[in-house]
């Protein structure tokens, strides 16, 4: 046997309906205060928006709710401890790791790019006319990417007392003796390995080995000859005429005993080829004056860079050529941002600032290894 007993049962009736009058008002009024701290923002990632509703008071608490956080290398803004509202507007681009090869030199930026392309754009490589190893529209996944950017690069080749000047976006000196159709024999010598990398304005020398006859092509240095220009400005270059080397062509009589080289006679010397001279036109006109601000760059430790990056040297060169400067840009990137002529040949303001401007756009990415000393 039961016995249930009832609010009626053991109050009075008035005392009663206050007490159900009390605990229903409770009820609701909880429900209402949880409802009044849901917010519902619009969440971009990497292009993509979606709505996600939140108790949470900061952009944090958004992303936590969306099973998101950023990292160090994404951008996120606002930042995450920014306090949010109802229908306010997150974005987060996510860092990708982009492993680039330009003409066999290997480095790892961070990027928020989407595609290569848009990469490309952030760490400063126009790559104009280069080849890569996958399609400038090719997105990049949130795991890595690697890719290879081959650069043209002009090439003279002297073989058989003639100069062959080209233009080319082949890696080696192998792909270069190919697209100029060159065929060497097995005795043929050259004066950089077929494996080596190729370099602008690199000098490719064939020597012929023809029984005890060998003939050797050498360059003939061309001169520059440099122009003024008063409609063009300071600091640009105009190139009229392309410089091309001679060409000296030396026959040898070689003679072996036991099969090591004895003697070696010079039997002719014929110039093939006379040099080009190179006709540069350099402007004089002055700039007009122009405000420079590079925004929240202006207050990093520069010098601190340029020391790891070049000694502090503004005329500092790699060994490779490729990277000149305080700050060690190549010539697409110099270029990017603005520069003109050789990195070297600007002052040292001249390149902070241009490295500035690179800040701007890609942070301490385009200096993987000494951008912490920012």
């Amino acid at each position: 046997m039961s016995v249930t007993f009832s609010m009626k049962a053991l109050l009075p009736r008035p005392l009663a309906r206050v007490l159900q009058s009390a605990v229903l008002l409770a009820l609701v009024g909880g429900t209402a205060g949880f409802a009044l701290t849901e917010k519902t923002v619009a969440l971009s990632v990497d292009g993509q928006t979606r709505l996600v509703t939140t108790h949470g008071g900061t952009v944090r608490d958004a992303l936590t709710a969306a099973g998101l956080a950023a990292g160090a290398h994404d951008l996120l803004a606002p930042s995450a401890s920014t306090n949010i509202e109802d229908g306010d507007r997150i974005a987060l681009r996510r860092g990708r790791q982009l492993a680039l090869v330009v003409d066999g030199h290997r480095r790892v930026v961070w990027v928020t790019a989407a595609s290569v392309e848009e990469a490309l754009d952030q760490i400063g490589l126009r790559a104009d006319g280069a080849v890569l190893s996958a399609s400038r529209s090719r997105g990049i996944p949130l795991g890595g990417f690697s890719l290879e950017v081959l650069t043209p690069k002009a090439v003279a080749i002297l073989v058989d007392g003639h100069v062959t000047t080209l233009t080319t976006t082949g890696r080696t000196v192998r792909d270069a003796l190919i697209q100029a159709a060159v065929r060497l024999n097995p005795t043929d010598q050259l004066s950089a390995p077929r494996s080596a990398v190729l370099t602008d304005r690199m000098v490719i020398r064939v020597t012929r080995v023809v029984g005890r006859t060998v003939t050797e092509s050498f360059p003939i240095p061309y001169r520059t000859d440099r122009r003024t220009d008063a409609t063009m400005f300071k600091g640009d270059t105009k190139v009229l005429v392309a410089g091309r080397p001679g060409v000296l062509l030396r026959t040898y009589t070689l003679r072996f005993v036991n099969g090591k080289l004895a003697a070696k006679h010079l039997g002719s010397e014929v110039k093939t080829a006379d040099p080009v001279t190179r006709v540069l036109v350099v402007g004089t006109k002055p700039r007009p004056a122009v405000r420079r601000s590079t925004g929240s760059a202006d207050g990093l430790n520069w010098a601190a860079l340029a020391r790891c990056e070049s000694g502090g040297n503004p005329r500092a060169v790699s060994s490779s050529g490729a990277y000149r400067g305080l700050y060690q840009f190549s010539m697409s990137t110099w270029r990017g941002v603005g520069g003109t002529g050789d990195p070297i040949d600007a002052s040292p303001s001249e390149q902070t600032y241009r490295a500035k401007i690179l800040y701007s756009r890609s942070g301490r990415s385009p200096w993987p290894v000494c951008g912490k000393y920012l």
